[in-house]
């Protein structure tokens, strides 16, 4: 009995064995057939002016491979802005709060451009959230997937609420 399962365990080796065997013919078979016609591959541009080039100058991403970010990141930003923020006393007065929404372009250098308002709460807090924003020092820009500084779209939250 002992002889039997192991002559059958040799037999399924063997014919295990021959079929990969003759896949590994037909596999070089196959790779000649393929290298026998060569493309020509031109390499990748390292010149980023080069790169840049293929967008438009003034082109604004509404998302980039790296998007851009203020130093010291998120916790950063917040920071600056609990700390410059001065809650309008006309909104304290008739007990307004709520969320700002603003957004604008983060150029190809990291400046702000083009502030707008996209979630009004009062004119006096939007007027406040935009005055922050106008005043923050330059964020690090975003890039695509090249390298290259493009112009992104950036939203921010800003967030008014009374204690």
């Amino acid at each position: 009995m002992k002889a039997f399962r192991f002559l059958i365990i040799i037999l399924a080796l063997a014919v295990g064995f021959a079929g990969l065997n003759a896949d590994a013919k037909v596999k070089k078979r196959k790779t000649t057939k393929r290298t026998a016609k060569a493309k020509v591959v031109e390499p990748a541009p390292t010149n980023y002016d080069y790169v840049q080039g293929a967008y438009e100058e003034d082109q604004i991403f509404e998302m980039s491979k790296y998007p851009p970010e203020y130093p010291g990141g998120t916790e950063g930003l917040i920071k600056f802005l609990s700390d410059n923020i001065n809650y309008p006393s006309s909104a304290e007065k008739k007990g307004i709060q709520g969320t700002v929404v603003l957004q604008f372009v983060v150029e190809k250098n990291g400046s702000i451009s083009n502030v707008k308002v996209l979630r009004s709460v009062d004119k006096a807090l939007d007027a406040e959230a935009v005055r922050v924003v106008k005043q923050m020092k330059r964020f690090v820009p975003g890039y695509n997937e090249d390298h290259a500084a493009v112009r992104v779209l950036y939203t921010l939250p800003v967030s008014f609420k009374l204690q």
